[in-house]
């Protein structure tokens, strides 16, 4: 259950800064305006990170899928087709010619297991599994943390524009004056000099102004995966001060809340669980029994040429066409004599037979156990137990890093919140002194330079309130982050940060 953390009030007034996309110039292309909200959205459907996170995740279902696959038996089928034609030796020794054909087909279930070790392969295998899974969700937050802080990069840039706008506008009309108080005899040269001077420097400080949205724009961009020749500006008018989690909440709290939410400490969690099966695996697969099973079934087809045996002509058939009785001779004796040597005579000259075998099936079935050690098994197992080790380190020095991430953001935070007050206080003495000062160089008790120096005063201000609202926001949006809570919704809970919302 996602714990609620927002504060119920709202930003008051004095505390949002007024934005004038107006002023903003298109680099190359077209200019797009986006809102928080929208940034968020794209990062999270475009940022090459998290697509490349995703496709991790894919990995690392298919090594689980495959060690899954691996631990059942493996089905084989094989149809070989043999032919031999020529000499061999045969069974005593002797070489003869032959000539045959052979097709046997045959399907077989095999499995060869380690129990131990294929459980332990398994459970690491899930953890690494689950661990991706957290990585995947540590880089969206860390992606939406990032277009967040580059956001109100972007919209302090765009500040620094409109603030550099409006001071060439002061000193162009900080020249006009002097101009005229020059023509007219109550000026002295030097107050133009220091005009003209002080326009130059402002039109300078402009250019780089825009040159630096430019470069904010450009990395929002390359973190929305957008192209960088378009300028992007937000579409807000105007910057509230964001505060998104409750002042009540204490370090503590904080800490507790990013122990439990972080993805990347469960992530780092999982891989040390992982690296604890893998040395379970490791043992197993040094001092553990290996069992194998098999059965196969099959059949056996062939042709063979010139194997049956050349039959002559029977004795009874061996007849004399020139004697009236078919006998050879009136001697029983030689006559049967004659006949035995036409008849093996024959058989002598006649050729062997060819011959087919019909299909016949065949059954194998096989089992064995066994169990192999090695010296190699003791150094397996020291690294093994080396890399649990190292995983839990990690995992302590992850846990560390996200205390200091919690601690940083949050005095950030605070520090931020007092400047902010402070500079509204400073911005509004700057501008009632910038006001009293153009007033008395119109009565001429006051000169130029001293108008000079109250419009850095304002400048100075407005930047630094600007830029203490910002950073406050940036370190609202980190704080969050850190407790890893940080998605779409809470990182716009002002309305003003939405899509075309702006401020009352």
């Amino acid at each position: 259950m996602r714990p609620g953390i927002a504060p119920t009030t709202r930003p008051a007034p004095a505390d949002v800064l007024a934005l004038d996309a107006s002023l903003i110039k298109p680099m190359h292309r077209e200019i797009l305006a986006v809102d928080l909200t929208a940034a968020l959205r794209a990062a999270r459907a475009g940022n090459l990170d998290i697509r490349q996170a995703r496709q991790q995740v894919e990995a690392a279902r298919g090594r689980w899928q495959s060690d899954v696959g691996g631990a059942l038996p493996a089905l084989g089928v094989t149809a070989p087709f043999e032919h031999v034609d020529g000499t061999v030796r045969e069974s005593q020794g002797s070489l003869i010619g032959v000539g045959f054909n052979t097709f046997q087909p045959a399907a077989a279930v095999q499995w060869i297991t380690n129990p131990g070790q294929v459980i332990y392969d398994l459970i690491a295998s899930r953890k690494r599994l689950l661990a991706s899974g957290h990585q995947e969700q540590a880089v969206i937050l860390e992606a939406l943390r990032q277009t967040g802080v580059q956001f109100y990069d972007l919209a302090l840039a765009q500040t620094r524009v409109a603030t550099a706008h409006q001071a060439v506008a002061e000193a162009e009309e900080l020249l006009r004056i002097s101009r005229l108080r020059s023509r007219t005899g109550t000026g002295v040269p030097a107050d133009e000099m220091r005009a003209e001077a002080r326009l130059a420097e402002r039109q300078q400080d402009l250019v780089l102004a825009v040159n630096e949205f430019y470069r904010a724009s450009v990395a929002l961009a390359v973190t929305l995966h957008l192209d960088p020749a378009v300028t992007l500006v937000p579409s807000v008018e105007r910057l509230p001060q964001v505060t998104l989690v409750r002042d009540d909440l204490s370090l503590d709290d904080l800490v507790e809340l990013a122990v439990v939410h972080r993805p990347d400490l469960k992530q780092v969690r999982r891989l040390a669980e992982g690296a604890a099966a893998l040395r379970g695996a490791t043992w197993w697969g040094a001092f553990g029994p290996q069992f194998q099973v098999g059965y196969q079934y099959g059949g056996i087809t062939g042709h063979s040429n010139n194997t049956e045996e050349a039959q002559g002509i029977p004795n009874n058939l061996i007849v004399n066409p020139l004697s009236a009785t078919g006998a050879f001779s009136t001697n029983p004796v030689v006559n049967g004599f004659i006949r035995e040597g036409i008849s093996r005579g024959s058989a002598r000259l006649a050729h062997r037979g060819d011959e087919t075998f019909g299909f016949s099936d065949q059954e194998r079935f096989n089992a064995a156990a066994g169990w192999r050690f090695t010296l190699a098994a003791f150094g397996d197992l020291k690294a093994a137990r080396a890399a649990e080790a190292i995983a839990l380190l990690e995992a302590e020095r992850q846990v560390e890093q996200v205390q200091a991430q919690v601690v940083l953001a949050l005095e950030s935070s605070k520090t931020q919140a007092q400047l902010v007050g402070l500079s509204q206080r400073q911005v509004a003495f700057a501008q009632e002194a910038l006001r009293l000062s153009q007033a008395n160089l119109q009565a001429g008790t006051m000169t130029t330079l001293d108008v000079l120096q109250a419009q850095d005063a304002v400048n100075q201000a407005r930047l630094r309130q600007a830029e203490a609202v910002v950073r406050y926001n940036q370190a609202q949006v980190n704080l969050v982050g850190a407790i890893g809570l940080l998605d779409d919704a809470s990182a716009t809970k002002d309305d003003m940060l939405g899509p075309g919302r702006n401020a009352e």
